[in-house]
């Protein structure tokens, strides 16, 4: 897996090369203008919209105050709104543990094996709106209005800030390769809380751009990296991959049936 993470990132520059010689200027000129280059740089929206159903599979990183830096599977379902990911600890080999979590259109939970479901509160899935790839058709409803703001030299892109409600986000958009490079969300009703996804070594997806790497941050401290060098684009994922299946408990010698909480998919 590793190596094939390393060839996902050799391969990126070539891609964002190519991004920056078919893009325009790095003068967005206004904000409208800013995402219509950032959606051209996906292939439009056509391929925008294909973006937004797709399998995932590559790796997280623990990045949490330690020495020894441990990694372990990943897979990423998304569908629309619908969101899943699994973690898989097998640190010999032999699955040890299995993380769920999961977000159903209104609500997030996670399962562990061992512990069971629980309700979580609503942080990472709750923004799920505002970040890749949803955030590329978020930007494109009618009615939009963001703001171009001013060159920060502390950061290296193009800023494009919108409020929707009580919520601020800011989008900033490479330069040269017109690809979003990272989506920051701060709520005005709660001035502590800021999350910040980060979109990283671009790989060439069937004629689409795709990170291979995430990485977020929640009030400046380390969240988490996701490093997913395959990724298969698809229309026809079931609504009910996206809760807790026999198939996920399946590497366990007695799985038991999980009891869907009420109202989820």
């Amino acid at each position: 897996m590793r190596s094939a993470v390393n060839q996902r990132l050799r391969n990126a520059a070539p891609l964002v090369l190519v991004c920056a010689i078919i893009s325009c200027s790095g003068s967005a000129g206004s904000p409208d203008k800013a995402v219509r280059k950032m959606v051209h740089a996906y292939g439009g929206p056509g391929k925008v919209a294909r973006l937004q159903t797709f399998v995932g599979k590559g790796f997280i990183k623990d990045v949490s105050a330690r020495t020894v830096v441990e990694s372990f599977t990943f897979d990423m379902y998304r569908k629309e709104k619908l969101y899943k990911h699994k973690i898989t600890k097998a640190p010999r080999g032999t699955i040890t543990d299995v993380i769920l979590t999961y977000y159903d259109g209104k609500k997030s939970y996670q399962w562990i094996s061992g512990k069971g479901l629980r309700e979580t509160a609503p942080m990472e899935l709750g923004v799920l709106q505002y970040r890749f790839p949803a955030i590329l058709q978020w930007v494109q409803a009618p009615g939009r209005s963001g703001e171009l703001l001013p060159p920060d030299k502390y950061v290296d892109g193009i800023r494009v800030r919108y409020k929707d409600g009580t919520t601020e986000l800011t989008l900033t958009i490479d330069k040269k390769s017109w690809l979003l490079s990272s989506v920051e969300v701060k709520d005005s009703s709660d001035s502590i809380f800021v999350y910040r996804e980060m979109y990283d070594h671009y790989f060439d997806l069937g004629g689409i751009p795709f990170p291979a790497e995430f990485r977020a941050t929640v009030k400046s401290l380390p969240y988490y990296q996701w490093l997913i060098p395959t990724v298969e684009l698809k229309a026809d994922l079931p609504d009910s991959l996206f809760r807790v299946t026999a198939e996920d408990t399946a590497a366990f010698a007695k799985p038991k049936a999980v009891e869907q909480p009420a109202g989820a998919r």
